[in-house]
């Protein structure tokens, strides 16, 4: 799945730790600003708990639409 900037927020993450964190899991902050997402699959990669809870909530909304 797809995870764009307004997943991040409305799951809780901010435009301004983006890039901390892109940085810090090796992922590619150029490629997410240029394409507008990111794969889910490489958020869950990280094991971190704030970018699971994102695409937990990503899905989640995706089946309410």
């Amino acid at each position: 799945m797809k995870i764009t900037m307004e997943h991040i927020r409305a799951g809780g993450g901010c435009a301004w730790g983006l890039r901390t964190f892109f940085n810090r899991y090796d992922l590619d902050i150029n490629a997410f600003i240029k394409n507008g997402y990111i794969e889910s699959e490489e958020l869950l990669a990280t094991q971190n708990d704030l970018a699971i809870k994102i695409v937990e909530k990503a899905i989640k909304n995706k089946g309410n639409k």
